[in-house]
C-alpha cells in the first residue's frame, strides 16, 4: 500500500446549494483531517476555496447521482475516499481509513439482500441478482466509497456502466431525473463479481441520521457526533445529512460554525432553530387539516 495519504474527493455541480454543501464538507476536512488533501469535481471554472485541487467535469448536462459512477475517472489520487457533498467530517477517522484500505474498492456495507428481499430501486432483487450471476446484493448508503487505482476497482466501475446499459433488463428504477442511483449500479456490479465481504464500519465511519430514533448530537467544533439508529448507538466520523436533514438546524448550525471557526451564540442558534420548528408545525397542521 502507498504511504501517501488517501485523497478525498467530492462532487458538486448545478445549483449553488450543492457547491455550498461541498465547501462546508471541505471545511470540516480541514478542521479534523488536515493531513488529507481534498479535491472538488465540479462544473465551475472559477477556483473554489478551501479545496486543494479542482477537476472540471466533462459532462454534467444531466445532474444526478448517476454521475457518481464516473468518480474513478476523475480522481487525481492513487487512493481515494469519495465523500458526498452533503456530508460533514465530524472527527478524525484515521483508524477507519486504515481499516477500509484493506479493500481495493468498498463502500460501508452491513446488509446483503437476497431473493425475496425488497429494495426501493429494484423491481425484483432476486431476479436482478440472478441475471448478473450473483448470490446477493450489497445494500449501502453511497455517502462514502474507498477505492485505489487497481484492476478490481476498474472492474467495479466498468460493471456499473454495464448495469446502466442493462437498466430495463435488470429492472433498475430511476433514482432521480438523471436516471438510476450509483448505489444500485455499483451494488449490482459487486454482485456480478461475487463480492460478499465488504467493509463494515460498525457505525464508526459513516452513517446517515435518516430513520434515526431520537435527537442527533453533533458538535462539529469539538468533534462529537452520535445518535441512535436501528436500536444501536452509532458514532460516525462522517455524518451523511441527506434528504430532509439538509435544511435541519443541526446541519445549518454546524456549517455556520465551520465558516466562522467558533461556536454560535444561543441567540444565533435560536434564530436558526425557531423558524425551522415553526415551519414543521405548519406542515404538520396542513397535512392534518388540508
Amino acid at each position: 500500500m502507498s504511504s501517501s495519504p488517501v485523497g478525498f474527493i467530492t462532487m458538486a455541480y448545478g445549483a449553488q446549494r450543492y457547491l455550498d454543501q461541498a465547501i462546508s464538507l471541505a471545511r470540516s476536512v480541514k478542521r479534523h483531517m488536515p493531513q488529507h488533501p481534498i479535491a472538488l469535481i465540479t462544473d465551475r471554472e472559477e477556483r473554489v476555496a478551501p479545496f486543494d485541487d479542482q477537476i472540471r467535469m466533462e459532462d454534467f448536462s444531466l445532474a444526478g447521482t448517476v454521475l457518481k459512477r464516473k468518480m474513478y475517472e476523475y480522481t487525481p489520487f492513487e487512493e481515494t475516499l469519495f465523500i458526498d457533498s452533503d456530508c460533514l467530517v465530524t472527527r478524525d477517522c484515521s483508524q477507519q481509513i486504515a481499516e477500509i484500505r484493506r479493500w481495493d474498492f468498498s463502500p460501508v456495507v452491513n446488509t446483503y439482500l437476497a431473493d425475496g428481499d425488497r429494495d426501493l430501486w429494484l423491481k425484483d432483487v432476486g431476479a436482478a441478482v440472478r441475471q448478473v450471476g450473483g448470490a446477493s446484493f450489497p445494500k449501502f448508503n453511497g455517502g462514502v466509497y474507498f477505492f485505489r487505482k487497481s484492476e478490481r476497482a476498474q472492474k467495479v466501475f466498468a460493471g456499473g456502466e454495464e448495469m446502466l446499459a442493462r437498466q430495463d433488463e435488470l429492472g433498475i428504477l430511476d433514482f432521480d431525473k438523471a436516471g438510476p442511483g450509483e448505489e444500485t449500479l455499483l451494488g449490482l456490479a459487486l454482485s456480478q463479481l461475487g463480492v460478499s465481504d465488504l467493509y463494515d464500519d460498525h457505525g464508526k465511519l459513516m452513517r446517515s441520521p435518516l430513520n434515526a430514533t431520537g435527537p442527533i448530537h453533533l458538535d462539529i467544533l469539538r468533534g462529537e457526533c452520535w445518535f441512535e439508529k436501528n436500536h444501536k448507538r452509532v458514532e460516525p466520523a462522517i455524518v451523511h445529512l441527506c434528504g430532509e436533514w439538509i435544511d435541519h438546524p443541526t446541519y445549518v448550525i454546524a456549517c455556520r460554525e465551520l465558516a466562522k471557526g467558533k461556536a454560535l451564540s444561543a441567540i444565533e442558534r435560536a434564530s436558526i432553530d425557531a423558524p425551522y420548528k415553526a415551519r414543521k408545525i405548519g406542515e404538520k397542521v396542513a397535512r392534518r387539516f388540508g
